[in-house]
């Protein structure tokens, strides 16, 4: 083991789950209630990341439909209630994630999970799947701090472990993720399986196709 990185940041959606079926399912919920037309998979890439009120501004962008600002709240309540119901319905841990999970677990790596998704959402999702026990940290989104790309979730996971930047990784699958490493001195994985993408000036420390790679870039 790499004795340099004390803790892995772990984003959640496109990392360690693949959640698009359901978060596009709830996006198409608040479209078909509006009278809308659905959004196709095709493009579930270019909308997921940044939280629901994102999602919804991408879906409706998608369509062309100019919608009343003063609307976004019912649109978020009415997303989030579907999704509260229907977020493990499909959603998939991604292959190898648990076993990767428990490696790092038992090597007493610290863990901790980052995300964009609220915190009891969060909660909700990695209890179904019985991947809670492994992590030190579990911070979902709140009015306490900026989202990601802001640094400031990166930075709290970072003082709540007690471990320098140069102690962590982050691993992620968009500009989310890297960029706030970058900005702390933190070392990155870019998981090019997920939904994101990476912008062409955003750079990672290092690039994976599948979960299991992390533990071979660590090891070395």
């Amino acid at each position: 083991m790499n004795k340099n990185f004390k803790c892995i940041i772990f984003d959640l959606d496109g990392t360690l789950i693949d959640s698009g079926p359901d978060l596009l399912n709830s996006l198409n919920h608040v479209l078909k209630i509006e009278g809308l037309g659905q959004v196709s998979n095709s493009v579930l890439g270019d909308l997921v990341g940044g939280g629901a009120e994102a999602m919804i501004r991408k879906g409706f962008q998608h369509l062309e439909f100019n919608f009343d600002e003063s609307k976004m709240n019912r649109y978020v309540k009415d997303f989030l209630e579907f999704y509260m119901k229907n977020c493990i319905k499909e959603t998939k841990l991604y292959s190898g994630v648990e076993t990767t999970l428990r490696y790092f677990y038992d090597k007493n790596i610290k863990l901790c999970l980052c995300t964009n998704k609220k915190q009891y959402l969060t909660d909700k999702i990695i209890s179904g799947f019985d991947i809670a026990k492994y992590f030190n940290l579990v911070l979902g989104s709140s009015e306490r701090m900026k989202l990601k790309p802001n640094h400031e979730m990166l930075k709290y996971c970072v003082d709540y472990i007690k471990c320098t930047p140069e102690q962590c990784i982050m691993i992620g699958d968009s500009d989310n993720d890297i960029i706030p490493a970058n900005k702390l001195g933190i070392s990155s994985v870019y998981v090019n399986y997920g939904y994101g993408t990476l912008s062409k000036n955003v750079k990672p420390s290092f690039e994976v196709k599948s979960v299991k790679e992390i533990i071979r870039i660590l090891v070395n």
